[in-house]
């Protein structure tokens, strides 16, 4: 399969963390384990990996602190996070956390699903990557280029926070809220995925006319 690709496994639940990386290495991936959001930091800095799947309820340290601050290093600033958790995403969540995550799994989550997740990540991204490419070469400008893709990056996630949040909230998965209730947060998600969905439609009008 060529390089294997370097995961780090997140959890503090020692036995889930070790079958999950034996059962991980035997799929052929170079996996690693952190039982806590510190050593998971600390191994970042010293060999950045080339995703990260990164439980949310951990302590001292939960996921989401644990997430902004492996942002904070320039190296693994991109590296794919795929969240999971046996707890409900909430719409503070997403507003807070949405753009800095690449899926959300909901534990139990099964060996299937966790590779899924993982080659549906690098797939997407390797999509982006191309079309990126076919930008450039049409005569996009750089910043065009990179705003577009990490916009369809984004809409493709928020398009499945969407889906996780539809289990719990009167929403569609198209982003229609199916209530007349006042929910502010949920309508500010919501615009914000219809705005970033209107500028990824308009850069891709500029970057591609004339094709």
């Amino acid at each position: 399969m060529g390089k294997r690709l370097k995961v780090l496994y997140v959890d503090d639940e020692a036995l889930l963390k070790m079958a999950f990386v034996e059962t991980l290495k035997q799929q052929g991936f170079d996996a690693r384990g952190a039982l806590s959001g510190q050593e998971a930091i600390t191994m970042v800095y010293e060999d950045v990996p080339d995703i990260i799947i990164l439980d949310v309820m951990m302590k001292p340290m939960d996921g989401w602190e644990t997430l902004l601050h492996i942002k904070e290093h320039e190296q693994a600033r991109t590296v794919p996070i795929i969240m999971q958790t046996g707890k409900s995403l909430t719409i503070k969540d997403v507003l807070r956390y949405g753009d800095q995550i690449d899926d959300y799994l909901i534990k139990p989550v099964r060996l299937p699903d966790l590779i899924r997740s993982i080659d549906g990540v690098g797939a997407r991204n390797a999509e982006i990557n191309r079309e990126k490419e076919r930008a450039l070469q049409n005569g996009g400008s750089p910043a065009d280029v990179d705003e577009y893709g990490e916009l369809l990056k984004r809409v493709q996630v928020e398009q499945r926070l969407i889906e996780i949040l539809g289990r719990i909230y009167p929403i569609q998965r198209d982003g229609t809220i199916e209530t007349d209730l006042e929910i502010p947060e949920l309508h500010e998600f919501v615009h914000r995925f219809e705005t970033h969905k209107a500028r990824c439609e308009e850069l891709k009008n500029k970057l591609f006319s004339g094709s």
